[in-house]
């Protein structure tokens, strides 16, 4: 009687065992959570007046499933207009010379919202506002029977002012939207359109700088993590 009891026992202890490996085998792994933060490097021309070369990166993160926050930063090659070439062409006039070429070089950081389009798997159409700040850099060259003539401007008796050689840092405010692809799980392509206002300068009760209009087309190549 005893010998069976034991049996009993023994069974009924390897059939738990049993039953409880079988349901730790059965239960799903758990399910990796999805990426959160995203980083991405852009390139693309500048639109406008004067056309260049802008280089940004962007990185950021997801509020909520249809809303990221993000912050960017990057570098616009030309961003002149037409009131840096009048402004140019006075001291080219004064000093009997021409205009060898205008520019305004723009450093920009912003920081905004990015509203994601309900659409395909794939393919993520956005909107996205931002504010931050520019920082706006004035470059001219002169020319005298075809010979820059820039560093010697003294010896023609002129004196750059704060419009031609200074540079200003000026808040801006971007609107934009463009459409991301999704590739290799993790990874994206990223088409965009960046409109950006920047607010005038003015040095003592002057306008030194118009308030200025950027655009970029950027295409950019990111990462999820």
């Amino acid at each position: 009687m005893m010998r069976l009891v034991r049996l009993v026992t023994c069974f009924g202890i390897f059939a738990l065992t049993g039953v409880s490996s079988a349901r730790a085998q059965a239960q799903p792994p758990a399910a990796s959570a999805e990426p959160r933060w995203y980083g991405e490097v852009t390139v693309g021309p500048t639109l406008g007046h004067k056309s260049d070369v802008s280089v940004g990166a962007e990185g950021g993160g997801r509020l909520t499933k249809m809303l990221d926050v993000f912050a960017e930063t990057g570098h616009m090659g030309n961003v002149g207009n037409e009131d840096l070439e009048a402004r140019a062409q006075k001291i080219a006039n004064f000093i009997g010379g021409t205009v060898g070429s205008t520019a305004y070089k723009a450093n920009y950081f912003d920081v905004g919202v990015k509203y994601h389009v309900p659409y395909a798997v794939k393919y993520h159409p956005y909107l996205s506002i931002g504010i931050g700040f520019a920082s706006i850099t004035p470059e001219v060259t002169f020319l005298v029977n075809g010979t820059d003539v820039t560093g010697q401007l003294p010896s023609f008796g002129v004196q750059l002012g704060s419009d031609l050689s200074e540079t200003q840092t000026r808040p801006l405010f971007m609107i934009g939207g463009g459409i991301m692809y999704d590739f290799l799980k993790r990874y994206f392509a990223d088409v965009s359109y960046r409109y950006g206002r920047t607010s005038q300068a003015e040095s003592d009760g002057e306008v030194v700088m118009q308030g200025l209009n950027t655009q970029r087309l950027q295409f950019g190549f990111g990462v999820r993590f």
